[in-house]
Formats: structure tokens, sequence, C-alpha cells
């Protein structure tokens, strides 16, 4: 079941809010918080009754191990090695399990391709949010080993790993984070946290179902023509590449608002997950804003582990480190540029199981390593100076090369994303509709000067991507975010407003923040009517399957 549908917002939504309206009446928070569980697991269980046998096992697994490293710290005879080895197997058991689920087929056909096996490549059913749900367990696991967590049962670990809002995609949230609130949640329903949540809900849904679905019409033709071994001119490769960039981020933010809102329904906070990337100067800055909870996961758990780990051996040896001063291009190179890569290359294999997505990731890593060298070796200006230039310079170099990198994460295969990346450089020429030709003669001489053609496709089709990338990408990086808009009511865990592209009211067209007027009521409510009432054509979030 995924939020964006009729049985959820009809049906599951408004069943499970009055079942634990009813449930509150006990006075009870275990029979409030048994209620939430129930209800999830309905929710993980609908789609696929399979999703619950396949998943249950893993957690109790999981659980088990928890209390053994537990056990193994804190118990009569405390033996902190054997605690190091569950938190491993435990570890591994959970890679294992995704792996099979996730990469089977992709390992095995990988050895196809360079062996020449011919192992069969069955189909496997991909559970539900399984990438998430197994990043979860494995922090878990390894903050129950270094204490962070040491309080815990069965009840609070099915909520922790069950809770519906953050089930399908993320945000990858800490147990340390989540339990303190379901520990002081509320018997009763809050009519504050209501109205917020279901306006942050609502303004989730038109994101996803209105922007994100509308231009989705405009994406498969240009990735399809290159699969096929079609070549793509200058304008439908910067369209084809522009309207995913920007269906994939209304889908993400979409998404990102509506569990942000039914968790807070409820009275919890979820971090946030989603800030408005598109404004960002650099990639550094962006992946901070991009699915910040996964960048946080691969920060603590993969990468800084690492440089850790680097750096104490390079200090014992007595070699120079990255500090305070511009580091030695060894350092930069060992210490820096191999984690980054690295960690960006899982990062690109935990998305999907394929060439292109480890391409993306790589290429991503690249990205970074440039970045953090030029942080490192720039021209000394002043502040002044160098914003004046290089914020709106960085901005447009960002966004130029993230809608190059999804042009790999969309693409089926290498070779489909080399014909669009082909096009885009301009290699197979540039050319528009003659229909948009032959209504302006001006134009179309200015065109013809410039090495621009006319073609046989359709000015219609040419006319409406425009405007939709126009609109999108103005409402992406000048409009506030709802974040932004919510700020007065604290919406997500970490959102701090003021920073990081929080609104200017000198420039945000008024839109600062909402507060419950007559007017921003009649908004909101259009914003669900419309989201509803495009739940009829075929909608689905493209990060579930992550």
């Amino acid at each position: 079941m995924l939020f964006n549908s009729y049985s959820f917002i009809f049906a599951f939504l408004p069943l499970t809010v009055l079942g634990y309206m009813m449930v509150n009446r006990l006075g009870s928070r275990s029979a409030s918080l048994g209620w939430l569980i129930l209800s999830s697991m309905a929710f993980y269980g609908i789609w696929n009754p399979i999703n619950l046998a396949i998943i249950l096992p893993s957690i109790a697994v999981n659980y088990g191990l928890a209390l053994a490293i537990r056990r193994q710290l804190y118990g009569a005879t405390p033996r902190p090695s054997v605690a190091n080895l569950l938190t491993t197997v435990g570890v591994v058991l959970n890679l294992c399990f995704l792996g099979y689920f996730k990469y089977k087929n992709f390992f095995l056909g990988s050895i196809n391709d360079v062996a020449g096996t011919h192992f069969v490549l069955t189909q496997v059913m991909l559970p539900l949010g399984i990438s998430f749900i197994t990043f979860q367990k494995i922090a878990f696991l390894v903050d129950v080993r270094s204490g962070a967590i040491r309080d815990f049962d069965l009840f609070d670990f099915l909520t922790f790993v069950f809770f519906f809002p953050q089930l399908i995609a993320g945000p990858i949230v800490h147990y340390r984070e989540m339990m303190p609130q379901f520990a002081q949640i509320s018997s009763r329903l809050d009519p504050e946290n209501l109205a917020v949540g279901m306006t942050i809900f609502a303004i989730g849904l038109f994101k996803k179902v209105v922007l994100a679905d509308g231009i989705a019409f405009y994406v498969p033709e240009g990735f399809n023509t290159a699969a096929a071994g079609g070549s793509l001119s200058f304008f439908p490769a910067w369209m084809t590449a522009l309207a995913y960039t920007l269906q994939i981020y209304f889908d993400f933010s979409g998404y990102s608002d509506m569990a942000i809102g039914l968790a807070r329904i409820f009275g919890i906070k979820l971090p946030m997950n989603f800030n408005s990337p598109l404004k960002s100067s650099s990639i550094i800055e962006f992946w901070s804003r991009w699915h910040i909870t996964l960048t946080r996961f691969l920060t603590a758990y993969v990468y800084t582990p690492i440089v850790m780990s680097l750096t104490r051996k390079r200090m014992a040896k007595g070699k120079p480190v990255i500090g305070r001063k511009r580091p030695t291009l060894g350092a930069f190179l060992l210490l820096l540029c191999w984690p980054t890569v690295f960690t960006m290359f899982l990062s690109g294999f935990w998305h999907g199981a394929g060439y292109t997505f480890l391409a993306w990731g790589v290429l991503h890593g690249v990205y970074l390593t440039i970045n953090h060298a030029w942080r490192q070796w720039r021209p000394k200006w002043d502040k002044a100076t160098y914003e004046r230039i290089m914020k709106p310079l960085g901005f447009v170099l960002t966004f130029a090369a993230v809608t190059v990198g999804m042009v790999l994460f969309r693409a089926p295969t290498i070779e489909s994303a080399l014909h669009i990346l082909h096009g885009m450089a301009g290699l197979n020429g540039a050319s528009v509709p003659m229909a948009l030709l032959n209504r302006s003669a001006s134009l179309a001489s200015v065109l013809h000067h410039l090495g621009i053609a006319g073609d046989m496709s359709s000015g219609a089709v040419f006319t409406a991507t425009t405007l939709w990338i126009v609109a999108l990408f103005l409402i992406a990086t000048v409009m506030p975010n709802s974040l932004e808009l919510m700020q007065r009511y604290a919406p997500a865990l970490y959102f701090e407003p003021g920073k990081s592209g929080s609104p200017k009211p000198a420039w945000r067209l008024g839109m600062t923040t909402v507060s419950w007027t007559a007017g921003w009521a009649i908004l909101i409510s259009a914003f669900f009517v419309f989201g509803a009432l495009g739940l009829s054509r075929p909608s689905e979030f493209l990060y579930w399957q992550f």
C-alpha cells in the first residue's frame, strides 16, 4: 500500500486514526502503541502478505542478537569481544538478507557476463522498504554495541521498526531519537498535531500527484529512444534529463512531506530528510539536503570509521593527516578522496542493483572530491567577493552536475545513458520542432544562424515539456519548502529555521509561514482535493523500490 492511493487515504488512514482515538480512551500508552504496531503491520502486509512472512523472522533474529549483545556487555561477566562478534554477525546477516532479495540476480548476471557462466536468473520478490528497514536494524545493533542504546524491549523494538509513516522509503531513523518520543506519546490526539500533520500531508500529496506525476508523462520517451539505440539532439536530451530530475525531486519531496505529516498526526516528529536540495550552491551542500538521513547513516557507519582508521595508521607512522592546514596531496587522496568515492559507491549500490547506479555513485564521489579539493586549495578571496561570484556559479554547476548524474540514475543501461549524455553535449546537433519555427520566420532565421535546425517532432509536446520544466524549476529553487512554510510549528527533527535556505520574506512572495487563516485553509484544501483527484491515474513512488 502506498500513501498516494485511494485505499490508504480514504480507508486505511481514517480507520487507523479512529481506532487510535478509541484505544486512547483506555488511557494506556501500551494500548496506543499496540494499535500503531498492529496497524503498521497491516499496512506492510496488505499489499502482499508475503512481506510479513519474510520480514518478521529477520526482525526476530535482530532482536535476539540485540539481547545477546546487551547481555555480553552488561551481564555478570562482561565479554566485549563476544559482543563485537555478535554485532559483526548481525551486520553480515542483515547485509546477506538484503543482498539476496535485492542483488542476487545482479551478482549472478555479473558472473555470467565476466566468466561466461549460465546461472539462471529467477524472479525474486523485493519486500517493501527492505533497504530502509535493513539499515535501521544495522544501526540499532551497532548502537546497542556502542552503548548508545541500553534499555529496550520487544514492544519498543517493533514500534521502532514498523511505524508505518517511515516504512516505505524512510527516513532512516535511529532508535534513540524516536523512542523518547514514543515514551511520551499522548493517549489523545492533539488538535494542533492533527492540523499540522494533515497540512504537511496535503502539501506532499500535491507535490507527488500533481507536480511529479504531471511531468512524469514527458520523461519516458527520451529514455526509451536512447534504450532502443536512437540518438537525441541537444534540446530533447536536456529536456529528458531535466524532466526526470524534477520528477524525482518532487516525487521524493512529496513522499518526505507525507511521511512527516503522517507521523505528526500521532505527535511524532520524524527527522528532516529533504530540504530544497536544488537550491544548493555546491555538491557538498546538495548532499546535506538530499536524502539527509541516508547521508547521515553512511557518514556515521561507513565514511567516518574508514577515515578514523586510516588517520590513526598514518599518525602512527608519522605521516601528515588532514587538519587545519592545507593537506598534502597524499593525505588528501587517502583520507578524503578514497573514503568519499567508496562511500558514494556504496550509496549507488544501495539505490539499485545495476551498473548505472554504481556509475552514479562513483560520479557523485568524484563530484564531492572535486568540491573538497576546491575548498582546500581555492583562491583566498574575501568573503563578499566569493559569495557574489561563487554562489550563482556554484548553483549553476551543481544543478548541471546533478542533472547529468540523474541520467545515469534513470537510464536502464550505461549505453543508453551515454546516448543521452552524448546528445546533452551537443554531439548530435540541435533541432527544434518545425511547427514552432514555422510560426516565426524571424526566430527561424536566428536559430538557423546558430546552427539549430527544424525536425518533425511535436511542437505541442516540446512546448508543454518546456513549460513544465520552467514552472517546476522555479518552484524548487525560489519558493519556500513545506518545512519553511510550517517552521513555526517545528515540523521535523533537526530543522532549524534561518539556516540552509530558510525563506527571506522580502522576496518569497509573502509565503513565509502557514498560519491558520481562511486563505491558507482554502489553499491547503485545494492541494488535497487536486492531489486526491489525480489518484485516478497510475502513480507510484519512485523511491519505494530503493
